[in-house]
């Protein structure tokens, strides 16, 4: 019985000694609570709400908070406001509106594309509808018509049958007729 106690006793002796020789015990001595902590890092380099970004924070190196959009008129900006931190989050408010975590660029309709038309900032291709209007083959946004076409999405319907716009329920009542005349199923 003694043997097995003193073996028990040999084995946590070298079991502690193997732990304590392989062990950094710097930070009990520095005042460090451990020696990995990484620095601050900000994707959009700083505040800038007209980018979307992240930060990587020194104590969660592996977990990003991204830039995002508190309301349609502000953004939350992360930025690194020291090397040793988790960062700082910003409230900036977006003149133009916010959408997907930055701030709108200005609605500058002096862009100039070389095939389609501006739209805040961007290039629309032709036949793009949005907000009421398509863009056209001449570059320029135009209202959606009711009347004479040429291709369907200049038509508020977006169906345009012989030179003409149907209108949502003309569009019903030709694929019912269409139906009729030809049973597919």
């Amino acid at each position: 019985m003694e043997r097995k106690h003193i073996l028990g006793i040999s084995f946590v002796v070298v079991a502690l000694f193997l732990f304590l020789a392989t062990s950094d015990f710097s930070s009990l001595f520095t005042g460090k609570a451990t020696s990995n902590i990484f620095d601050c890092k900000d994707s959009d380099n700083g505040i800038t709400p007209n980018i979307k970004g992240y930060v990587t924070g020194s104590f969660t190196p592996y977990r990003p908070s991204n830039d995002f959009c508190v309301n349609s008129t502000a953004v939350g900006e992360y930025y690194c406001d020291k090397d040793k931190s988790d960062g700082m989050l910003k409230e900036i408010f977006c003149e133009f509106g916010c959408s997907d975590g930055a701030c709108n660029p200005p609605k500058d309709e002096t862009i100039v594309c070389d095939q389609g038309c501006p739209f805040n900032g961007e290039c629309l291709p032709v036949s793009t509808r949005v907000s009421g209007k398509y863009c056209d083959y001449t570059q320029s946004l135009k209202v959606q018509k009711e009347g004479e076409c040429e291709n369907n999405y200049e038509c508020k319907s977006n169906l345009c049958l012989s030179g003409q716009c149907l209108t949502e329920e003309g569009g019903k009542n030709f694929l019912k007729d269409v139906e009729h005349t030809y049973f597919w199923e």
